[in-house]
């Protein structure tokens, strides 16, 4: 959930399509790349595959960071993410995150704190409830599943041996 792993750079090569040496500051997922490419295919994605409606890509295209000199990716809403019951919000320079079981919003301002070493969800409390109010109604649109409910539960047997519920 921290920006460990999360926050990586993004290397893009394209000759005549993309300026050599140029380092854009902004935000970008993984979520994003599918709607790229198909930009860049000229092709749309389909909404139903073998008869079956499928879900709307939730990414943006990344074409005009790439190709335009735009600085980022005007999204229209914060990222929300949910990982075994860890749970995000990037919006700007804020990011929201609460890591299971504790369920502690922790909030980071990563114009100053990159590292997120230094939570600040005391000093801002209008921004934890607007982000995780935002939070909590994209899980309930997106179908995100209360981890305690499905989580494997695990008990040692005599001997050691892990038995699963």
């Amino acid at each position: 959930m921290h920006e460990g792993g999360f926050s990586s750079p993004f290397i893009a090569w394209y000759p005549s399509q993309i300026k050599a040496g140029r380092i854009d500051k902004g935000t970008g997922h993984i979520i994003d790349l599918a709607p790229t490419f198909y930009e860049l295919a000229g092709i749309e994605y389909p909404k139903e595959y073998n008869g079956v409606a499928s879900n709307p890509l939730v990414g943006k295209s990344l074409l005009s960071v790439l190709f335009n000199n735009v600085s980022q990716v005007d999204r229209g809403a914060p990222l929300f993410w949910e990982r075994a019951g860890n749970r995000a919000v990037r919006d700007g320079k804020w990011k929201l995150v609460s890591i299971y079981p504790s369920y502690e919003w922790l909030l980071y301002n990563l114009d100053t704190d990159r590292g997120e070493t230094s939570n600040v969800a005391q000093q801002n409390p209008a921004v934890v409830n607007q982000l995780s109010e935002k939070y909590f109604d994209w899980a309930a649109k997106t179908g995100v599943v209360e981890y305690s409910k499905f989580k494997l539960k695990t008990e040692v047997m005599p001997g050691g041996n892990p038995l699963k519920k």
